[in-house]
């Protein structure tokens, strides 16, 4: 995967203990509410860090995110950019972040506040306190609207019917963590929105500790959310090719 990453990786040659991803696209000067908090977060932290913003986009959009997340990593220290023209979707996304962060632990977080963003350093100590491999958000309490609740009851319902993942819930719970050596065994694929599903299966079928981290998921009012409904059957589609299809 190539990628347009800048400035340099601001540690040198030393990877950071904690890599903080967000997924910017589209975000606008909304993401200074998920970004600003979170960096004076990872500051006051204590361990070493970096700030990954990917900022993907769409040829010929008046998306001016690239150009604002850019002029943030100007003036602030440890903050990496990805920014390319978008060849997939949030997965895709989610991967450019991936491949460019270099910490021992990777958490990647939305860019539409609707994570607290005190989520990333929450789950950075959770799992390195119980030891696990990989970590995903579970939404405890949503305030996102009955769309996106319905479409998150079927997608979860059907997905632990053909996967049998008992004692797991909320799939495309974010954030998501992983260690570096996780992510190096997983080899993730998707472009899609289903890569929340593949770090989960692929993860438990290499035998790694998968947990949870009980979050709160706000109400965006930034923008209409980009799940829509014709997703659900996306993510049905995905999930019974990632069923009936032996991963080679």
């Amino acid at each position: 995967m190539s990628l347009d990453i800048s400035p340099e990786h601001p540690n040198g040659d030393v990877p950071p203990e904690l890599s903080a991803i967000v997924l910017c696209y589209r975000a606008g000067t909304s993401i200074h509410l998920v970004i600003d908090p979170l960096y004076e977060q990872l500051e006051a932290k204590g361990v070493t860090y970096e700030l990954v913003l990917v900022a993907n986009y769409t040829d010929g959009s008046d998306d001016a995110t690239p150009a604002i997340v850019r002029e943030f990593a100007a003036s602030h220290k440890n903050v990496i950019v990805v920014a390319e023209r978008k060849r997939g979707a949030m997965g895709w996304d989610m991967r450019s972040g991936l491949a460019a962060a270099r910490g021992e632990y990777l958490i990647v977080i939305d860019g539409d506040a609707q994570n607290p963003v005190e989520d990333v350093v929450r789950m950075f100590d959770e799992m390195k306190s119980v030891g696990a491999d990989v970590m995903k958000g579970r939404r405890i309490a949503r305030f996102d609207g009955w769309y996106r609740r319905t479409v998150s009851l079927v997608y979860n319902s059907v997905f632990a019917i053909l996967f049998g993942t008992r004692g797991l819930w909320d799939i495309n719970g974010k954030p998501k963590g992983l260690t570096r050596s996780a992510y190096e065994q997983l080899d993730l694929r998707s472009d899609d929105w289903f890569v929340d599903a593949e770090i989960v299966l692929v993860a438990r079928s290499k035998g790694l500790h998968v947990a949870e981290l009980p979050v709160v998921f706000r109400r965006n009012d930034e923008r209409a959310s980009f799940v829509r409904f014709s997703a659900v059957g996306e993510f049905i589609a995905n999930m019974l090719r990632a069923r009936f299809t032996r991963r080679r």
